[in-house]
C-alpha cells in the first residue's frame, strides 16, 4: 500500500534522493522504487478554489432572491424553488464530474449548502418547531452519505463541523445524544479516508466537545472537569502508538496546557478544600506544572514553553501586578532568550522540536 505524502514533502523526498544518486549512495532505479512507494496527495488547485467561491457565491445569491421575496412567494411555489435548485445543482455536478470534474464537485459543494438552507426554510416555513441544533444535525447527515460516495474530504470536514454546531447548539437545550453515535462515526470516516490529519485533528476536536458537554449535563464541578482534561492532555501527548501520533501530541500538549492554567486558579479548588487553603493549594499544582512544563521543554515541547510564559504571566497579573513592568518584561525577555539558545543548541546537535 502507498504511503500518501504532500506534494511539497515529495519534492524534499525527491531532492534528497537526487542528492543520494548523484553521490553514488543509491542507483537510478533505488531512486525510482523507493519513489514509487509514495502516493503525492494533490491539494486545492487555483481552478477548484475559484469554481467553489463562484459555486458558493451563485447559492448565496439565489437564497437571497428567496429571502428578500420570501413573504410573497406561495409555499408550494418555495418548495419547488427548494427542491428544484438542490436536485438541479446535484445532478449538474455529477454530469460535469467526468469532463469537468472540479466544476461538477463545487455544483456538488453548492447542492450542499442548499440542502441545509432548504432545512432552516422549511422548517420556518410550516412552523415545525425544533431548534437550530436538529437543523444542524440533520445538516450533517445529508452530507455524510455525499461525503463518502464521492470520497471527498473536504465534505467529511464539513460534515464534521455541522456536527460540531449541533453539539454546541444543544448546550442550553437537550442533551445531544446523537453524539454517542455521531462521534464514532466521525473516527470511522477518519479510517475511510486513509487516515486523514485533517479529518482525525476535527474528530478529536468533537470528541473533546462531547466530553464537555457530558460534564456539563450532570453537572460535574468544574475542578473535576478541568482535572479530567487534563488527564485527557496527557494521556494523548504520552500514549505511545503509531496512528498519527503527532496530532495527539499537539492536541494533548494544548488541551493539558489550558487546563493546567485553569487548576493555578485558586477558586476553583474551593469544592475539594477550604478557602483559607486554596491559594496554597493552587501554587502546590502550579508549582508541579510548571516543572513538568519544564521537563516536556527539555524534551524539545514548545508548546510547553509557550504555556510557562502564559502562566508566568497570570501570576504576574493576579499576585505581582505591583512589580515594575519593566522588571516584568526584562525577566520575561531573558527567559525566552535563554530558551531560544537551548532549542538552538538542540536542533545543532540534532534534537527534534514538538
Amino acid at each position: 500500500m502507498k504511503r500518501e505524502i504532500a506534494k511539497a514533502n515529495f519534492s524534499l523526498v525527491r531532492k534528497e534522493l537526487d542528492y543520494y544518486e548523484d553521490s553514488g549512495l543509491i542507483t537510478g532505479a533505488q531512486k525510482a522504487n523507493i519513489l514509487e512507494t509514495y502516493d503525492v496527495k494533490s491539494g486545492p488547485s487555483f481552478i477548484r478554489v475559484v469554481v467553489t467561491i463562484g459555486a458558493i457565491l451563485v447559492g448565496l445569491g439565489i437564497l437571497s432572491f428567496i429571502a428578500s421575496n420570501w413573504d410573497g412567494i406561495s409555499h408550494a411555489f418555495k418548495l419547488l424553488i427548494i427542491f428544484g435548485v438542490y436536485v438541479g445543482t446535484n445532478f449538474a455536478g455529477y454530469k460535469l464530474s467526468d469532463k469537468n470534474p472540479r466544476t461538477g464537485r463545487s455544483l456538488i459543494y453548492l447542492g450542499t449548502l442548499v440542502y441545509g438552507a432548504g432545512i432552516f426554510l422549511i422548517g420556518q416555513m410550516y412552523n415545525f418547531g425544533g431548534d437550530f441544533a436538529t437543523a444542524f444535525l440533520l445538516w450533517s447527515l445529508g452530507v455524510l452519505p455525499m461525503a463518502l460516495q464521492q470520497k471527498d474530504p473536504y465534505l467529511m470536514l464539513f460534515g464534521n463541523i455541522l456536527f460540531m454546531a449541533y453539539l454546541f447548539s444543544s448546550f442550553d437545550q437537550s442533551f445531544p445524544y446523537a453524539g454517542w453515535a455521531g462521534v464514532p462515526i466521525l473516527y470511522l470516516g477518519v479510517y475511510y479516508f486513509h487516515k486523514s490529519r485533517l479529518l482525525l485533528f476535527f474528530a478529536n476536536l468533537t470528541g473533546l466537545s462531547f466530553i464537555f458537554l457530558l460534564t456539563e449535563h450532570y453537572e460535574v464541578k468544574g475542578l473535576y472537569t478541568a482535572g479530567l482534561f487534563f488527564l485527557i492532555g496527557l494521556i494523548m501527548y504520552g500514549a505511545k502508538h503509531s496512528f498519527e501520533r503527532d496530532i495527539f501530541r499537539v492536541q494533548g500538549n494544548i488541551l493539558f496546557g489550558v487546563c493546567g492554567v485553569i487548576l493555578t486558579i485558586p477558586n476553583i479548588w474551593d469544592v475539594l478544600v477550604n478557602s483559607q487553603s486554596t491559594r496554597l493549594v493552587s501554587v502546590l499544582f502550579a508549582l508541579a506544572f510548571v516543572a513538568l512544563l519544564f521537563f516536556l521543554i527539555r524534551m524539545g515541547s514548545l508548546i510547553s514553553l509557550i504555556f510557562v510564559c502564559i502562566t508566568i504571566f497570570r501570576y504576574y497579573t493576579d499576585t505581582f501586578a505591583f512589580l515594575p513592568k519593566s522588571l516584568f518584561f526584562i525577566v520575561g525577555g531573558l527567559l525566552l532568550l535563554a530558551f531560544g539558545f537551548y532549542f538552538e543548541r538542540m536542533k545543532t546537535k540534532g534534537g527534534t522540536l514538538a
